[in-house]
């Protein structure tokens, strides 16, 4: 059986570049926002509000926090081996970087334990 994608998808970093490495890409940086699953449509707005777009990953941290589970018996806090997060991926213009983590913040009200690691890009070259 053979199937054809009609649509397209495109990662963050295929935005509209030329296919040399230019100044502009340069001048990039990558968002990479981590945070837990029921936070990812507040960023997700943010980010569309800004005309950008995002990859989101499926993530699994080791740390210090417990998750919440439900069993059949009701609720309760385990303390797992890993908790469950997502990341949530973009590149904006090194001039906008300080203006996008504000609107996130904001849009997460600042209680969410979010993290945006901020990293230059080196270049962006459409293949």
């Amino acid at each position: 059986m053979h199937l054809m994608v009609k649509d397209k998808t495109t990662l963050p970093f295929e935005v509209t570049y030329s296919e040399k490495p230019s100044k502009k890409s340069r001048s990039m940086k990558r968002l990479a926002v981590l945070l837990k699953p029921e936070n990812v449509d507040g960023i997700i707005s943010v980010l569309k509000g800004s005309a950008l777009d995002a990859t989101i990953y499926d993530v699994k941290g080791a740390g210090k926090d417990k998750e919440r589970v439900t069993s059949a018996r009701g609720m309760g806090t385990m303390e797992l081996q890993y908790t469950t997060r997502k990341l949530v991926a973009t590149v904006v213009n090194s001039d906008d970087v300080e203006d996008v983590i504000s609107r996130m913040k904001k849009a997460l009200g600042g209680e969410s334990g979010a993290v945006v690691v901020v990293s230059q890009v080196d270049d962006l070259v459409r293949l």
